[in-house]
């Protein structure tokens, strides 16, 4: 039986007529055999062979020009920027910068490539626009609010603003970003979630496992009473129990900018403590350093760094010792 083979966008993947392909762009040709490439007479001379485009079952898509040259493959930070200049075009200038047939090809390009500026949300595309946009000299926003978006985007734990230890040249302080640690939060939870299920296993076991012939009850009374009932009530009086002892907590941890070291803040009360609010000084454990949390910007600073503490304390040693001299020359006179 012969097949009819019809011209295809991407050299190496022949497709027989009236067949729609279902699959990723870049797969060979039915069966065993090679598939149909475009070769030239000379050598060396840009176009398509079958090394570059055949079997490849889920790599780049084979594009060529005019000429029947291989375009030089982009790298997927090209790709990205590409696809934020198309968004910014589009939405902010109301030029399209690209078809729409080629604004998808790009997208599912990026997100088979595992980028996830095409999975952002539209607060961290816009973030980043304004950011590409304000580097070309363009700004796009006021300043105002790209600090508004990119300190809601920050509290909001977003990858588009973390951007690790660095230092600052206006003033002259090392900083990191923080984050929430949920694991430590979850731990808070462990004695409240404790308490209460001792109170309800011996009251289960008081009223001979009253509650549990309860939950035993033939559907949908048992699932009704456990789910609607008994489980969210657990969880309110847990929830409760602790914020009694831990209210609004808080914990942030961060990468110590002077060390690198992993450093944690708590910020709340303590049963009638009142604990941190708004900024909190902690000492890294491994450089000594001093570091201010900021629990709304969510940022730690370094305010004094090892060296500099360890200058004071000489300082205050040696002027403590040259007093006590003083006095004792004016004991001896």
């Amino acid at each position: 039986m012969q097949m009819q083979l019809r011209a295809s966008a991407r050299v190496g993947c022949p497709r027989p007529a009236g067949h729609v392909a279902s699959l990723r762009p870049g797969c060979p040709a039915f069966g065993a055999r090679k598939a149909m490439v475009a070769r030239a007479d000379k050598k060396n001379d840009g176009t398509v062979s079958d090394d570059d485009c055949a079997y490849n079952l889920a790599a780049d898509y084979c594009v060529i020009d005019e000429k029947g040259r291989k375009v030089p493959k982009r790298s997927l930070g090209e790709m990205e920027q590409d696809f934020l200049n198309a968004l910014s075009s589009f939405y902010y200038e109301g030029k399209p910068a690209m078809s729409d047939e080629e604004f998808g090809l790009l997208k599912e390009e990026l997100i088979w490539s595992g980028s996830t500026v095409a999975v952002l949300s539209s607060d961290e595309q816009k973030f980043l626009e304004a950011t590409m946009a304000y580097t070309r000299g363009t700004p796009i926003m006021a300043d105002e609010d790209y600090d508004l978006l990119k300190a809601d985007l920050r509290n909001k734990s977003s990858i588009v603003t973390a951007q690790g230890p660095r230092c600052s040249i206006r003033s002259k302080k090392m900083y990191a970003d923080s984050e929430p640690d949920y694991l430590r939060m979850v731990a808070l939870n462990l004695p409240g979630v404790m308490a209460v299920l001792g109170v309800t296993f011996a009251l289960d076991y008081a009223t001979g496992f009253g509650v549990t012939n309860l939950i035993e009850l033939p559907a949908p009374y048992g699932v009704v009473l456990l789910w609607g009932l008994l489980l969210p009530s657990l969880f309110v009086v847990a929830y409760t129990l602790t914020q009694v002892g831990f209210r609004d907590n808080l914990i942030l941890k961060a990468a110590c900018p002077s060390c690198g070291a992993e450093v944690f803040s708590y910020f709340g009360n303590v049963f009638t403590i009142a604990g941190a609010r708004g900024q909190n000084v902690v000492e890294c454990q491994s450089c000594k350093a001093d570091l201010t949390f900021d629990e709304y910007k969510r940022i730690v600073v370094v305010a004094e760094t090892s060296e500099v503490k360890q200058e004071k304390l000489a300082a205050a040693a040696s002027k403590k010792a040259a007093a006590a001299a003083k006095k004792k020359v004016k004991v001896a006179a």
